[in-house]
């Protein structure tokens, strides 16, 4: 893992892939992580929010930018960026609370229900990172139980390795009645937004860009929403 200081901010990098923005206050980070951000704020009123996979918190910047000034609980199996987010961002982030442990037993074991579940789980592989096969298996399954009534589930696919984007995309929105899917011009990823009842796709469009323009990200005219059947 590599990081990179910049202006005002710090770039993580592994395997060429970056996988968390910090920045030194609350904002944009004018990238993909202000999109999940808004996804998971627009999709629900709800306080209680839980991460899956941490990386160095990149997310957190433009949540709170955002408004959602809520614990954060967050799940990952290192706790490498760690160090690295508080030193940039514990002064302003509030309570942000990392459990070491795998994903899947967190959540099988937990009595948390989550008004908003972000899983953002990647793991190394040749020439980059990958999403494991758990992501498209037991774990949507596992979220959707766990989901408060009214509850979202927000899900980083990465370009798929050895299934279609349409398996991928299937594997983690059955479990839910509604979805939407967001794609961006600057990155590959698909963002899955789905829940037992969601916003039609054009009122959640036009408030996940209200909120990106609310904290000058650049990516609020780069997206697009659109139902996933």
């Amino acid at each position: 893992m590599k990081i990179v200081r910049l202006k005002g901010r710090a770039r993580v990098v592994d395997r060429g892939d970056v996988v968390s923005e910090l920045l030194e206050r609350p904002g944009a980070t004018d990238d993909l992580f202000d999109v999940l951000a808004a996804a998971a704020v627009a999709a629900t009123e709800g306080r209680r929010f839980v991460m899956l996979g941490f990386a160095a918190g990149g997310v957190i910047a433009p949540l709170r930018a955002m408004g959602f000034l809520h614990p954060v609980t967050a799940v990952d199996t290192s706790d490498a960026g760690l160090a690295l987010f508080r030193e940039l961002a514990g002064g302003w982030a509030g309570q942000v609370e990392l459990h070491k442990e795998d994903a899947r037993s967190w959540m099988a074991r937990s009595r948390a229900r989550p008004d908003v579940v972000l899983e953002d789980i990647s793991i190394p592989a040749r020439g980059g990172h990958v999403k494991p096969q758990i992501t498209f298996t037991e774990l949507p399954r596992l979220i959707r139980r766990r989901l408060a009534p009214g509850g979202v589930a927000v899900t980083n696919l990465l370009p798929p390795e050895g299934r279609t984007w349409r398996s991928a995309l299937h594997a983690v929105r059955a479990p839910h009645r509604r979805a939407v899917v967001i794609t961006g011009e600057e990155w590959e990823n698909r963002v899955v937004v789905a829940a037992d009842s969601l916003p039609p796709a054009p009122e959640l469009s036009r408030s996940i860009r209200d909120l990106l323009a609310r904290i000058d990200s650049n990516q609020g005219d780069q997206i697009e929403v659109r139902t996933l059947r």
